[in-house]
């Protein structure tokens, strides 16, 4: 990875974690004797460190006091959040390389690209079967992961002195959601966007996959994408970028270009899926004016699409990946020559969309 990828990559740190929203209850007036407390309880907050217990104390102060107050105190989390995190993201992608080398040092060329042909020659097929991506499909894709993907928990396991950084960070984010989730339980909704704080677990954790996803791109470009999508990820729903993340993963280990977030494509995507929960049909054309079909959603929303693949049943963002994966037409268009991707989730229906 080129030394501009990198420092682009630390300096991306700011937006993994983030307020869901900017203000709290609608009418967040404190009175003089409620200020001075959350003045207090911030520079508690902001001294105790080293003691776990006093933090605790001091969040759940706020969090008592309510209006601005949390979202305040996201304001200062974030300030303490920023460094550790830059540390620690550069120094679980460098543990990962070394991973990475040490692992995969005498691994085969010719039968990684054996097995990606035979994944790829699948999409080429025009009688393809579900039977058929299961036989072969599956396989290839197991075994690719086997020989090409750094579970993030091995470069845990190999570098223990990331233990202790990750520790802080568990740490800081649990604080860090308490308040989020007050926010985004009192603060007003931002229509047709995120509704909730992931748990921060999660985030952490897409943070890692990033940094492994990251040594298995090839080149600048990819890698240039997955991390402007970085910062378009908390602009969607968690799940949403989860299954754009589990996607781009499956692309990379078949050596395909990974896809950029197309925010608009993701709003027309959730917007398709909440038309389908709400009128009770399961199409890709809709009966609702102006929005008849996947061009005509697109550009409603100011951009175009060229394919669609709409599911439903599914929790997660990969558990739909895996639905539409051992769907012959999903299967092709997952795996297309795009360029841009959108997903968009109402309730457990998904509208996926490509550009």
């Amino acid at each position: 990875m080129t030394r501009n990828s990198l420092v682009a990559l630390v300096l991306l740190a700011a937006t993994t974690i983030q307020a869901p929203l900017q203000a709290a209850d609608p009418t967040p007036t404190l009175t003089a004797d409620q200020r001075r407390q959350v003045t207090d309880l911030l520079n508690v907050f902001r001294r105790a460190k080293a003691e776990p217990d006093k933090r605790a104390e001091a969040v759940g102060g706020i969090l008592a006091i309510g209006g601005p107050a949390p979202a305040q105190l996201l304001g200062l989390i974030n300030k303490e959040f920023v460094p550790l995190q830059t540390r620690y993201r550069a120094d679980f992608f460098k543990a990962a390389q070394n991973l990475l080398r040490t692992r995969f040092s005498n691994r085969d060329p010719k039968e990684i690209d054996s097995l990606r042909e035979a994944v790829l020659a699948l999409g080429r097929k025009t009688d393809l079967s579900k039977e058929e991506i299961v036989a072969k499909g599956d396989p290839a894709m197991a075994k690719l992961n086997e020989l090409l993907w750094i579970d993030p928990k091995d470069v845990l396991a190999a570098a223990p002195s990331l233990k202790t950084q990750r520790d802080e960070l568990v740490e800081l984010g649990g604080h860090w959601f308490r308040a989020a989730d007050y926010v985004a339980k009192h603060g007003p909704r931002r229509e047709g966007g995120p509704q909730e704080a992931p748990p921060f677990e999660s985030v952490l954790e897409a943070d890692e996959m990033l940094a492994t996803a990251l040594t298995l791109a090839t080149s600048d470009a990819d890698r240039e994408a997955l991390i402007a999508n970085v910062a378009l990820e908390p602009q969607i729903d968690f799940e949403e970028a989860n299954g754009i993340r589990d996607l781009n993963r499956v692309r990379l280990l078949l050596g395909l270009k990974p896809l950029r977030i197309d925010v608009k494509l993701c709003e027309a995507g959730r917007d398709h899926s909440k038309d389908m929960v709400e009128k009770k049909f399961f199409s890709h054309d809709s009966p609702v004016p102006g929005k008849a079909t996947p061009w005509d959603r697109a550009k409603r929303f100011g951009t175009t699409a060229h394919a669609e693949n709409i599911a439903a049943g599914a929790r997660t963002g990969p558990e739909t990946n895996l639905q539409w994966f051992h769907s012959p037409g999903h299967h092709k268009n997952m795996l297309g020559n795009h360029s841009r991707i959108g997903l968009g989730r109402y309730e457990n229906t998904w509208t996926e969309m490509f550009g």
